[in-house]
């Protein structure tokens, strides 16, 4: 069974859910909710957001097995690395993929997918 939670819908959004959970996995992909900071500032905003739903699911960071990373500028991946590498755990970091990638609205600087075991 699939438990999908963070439903987005709107004639000015995708219909989307922000990530889904089942027996194997964790899935949650999110942009920040203010997004009037640099880089890091959102994010912070991200990962605290992830820490929530891992917790809500059973998971946590030790369980994370990959995240993918855009970047809306290139330029922005050292602090952005600096930010990360403050919030995972040092013996269990997942398998990371960052690129650079405009997103939909041009004052959201990151954007991140994580994949966990629950």
């Amino acid at each position: 069974m699939i438990r999908r939670f963070g439903r987005i819908s709107g004639p000015r959004s995708p219909s989307i859910h922000l990530g889904a959970v089942s027996a194997q996995l964790l899935s949650s992909c999110l942009v920040p909710s203010d997004c009037s900071g640099d880089v890091v500032h959102q994010t912070r905003q991200i990962l605290d957001a992830f820490d929530s739903q891992l917790h809500q699911n059973g998971s946590g960071r030790e369980k994370l097995m990959m995240a993918q990373v855009w970047l809306a500028d290139i330029r922005d991946f050292p602090p952005f690395r600096t930010a990360w590498n403050a919030w995972i755990l040092p013996d269990h970091p997942p398998a990371l993929s960052i690129v650079r990638a405009a997103a939909a609205r041009r004052d959201i600087l990151v954007e991140i997918r994580i994949y966990a075991a629950p």
